[in-house]
């Protein structure tokens, strides 16, 4: 077994009170904005809060992986920080005995966002993640992400 991680940082033009809105409706607007990559999005579990799990179902954008399940472990509005564990689909069980990751914005002296994403995992076995396994993990996050903030811009009075 394997521990490592992986930190990847961005910076947003959206101002973090709106993308910390619209992020909370995750479940609502990712299967509109990325259809091809994801289908649904369920809670499975709990209420929406520390706790709760949620079904990613994704599409034929992605044919290695049909869905994950993740539990919210912190919901921090104050302070930004959402951090949740895969619990079930993707890599889970196959190549990594755990994923999880931790999201944190903060807004930037421009107005923006400046958003840090660590993801800490267990392999199954010795060998650790390539750099390209890793960034392929963290890229679909970041694509959903990405999506949120281009359509923020596009529909600026929307979570404002």
């Amino acid at each position: 077994m394997v521990a490592g991680s992986y930190t990847e940082v961005s910076v947003s033009p959206v101002a973090t009170a709106r993308l910390w809105k619209a992020s909370a409706d995750v479940p609502t607007l990712i299967p509109k904005l990325m259809p091809n990559v994801v289908t649904s999005i369920e809670l499975v579990k709990g209420n929406g809060g520390v706790g709760s799990v949620k079904q990613f179902n994704f599409g034929e954008a992605l044919k290695d992986v049909k869905y994950v399940k993740d539990r919210i472990d912190v919901l921090d509005h104050e302070n930004k920080v959402y951090k949740y564990t895969i619990v079930e689909g993707g890599q889970i069980g196959k190549k990594l005995k755990s994923t999880s990751f931790e999201v944190k914005m903060e807004p930037t002296s421009e107005g923006g966002t400046k958003t840090t994403m660590k993801m800490d995992y267990e392999t199954l076995g010795d060998t650790p993640l390539s750099d390209q396994e890793l960034k392929k993990m963290v890229a679909n996050v970041a694509a959903m992400s990405k999506a949120i903030e281009d359509h923020l811009q596009a529909n600026p009075e929307l979570y404002a």
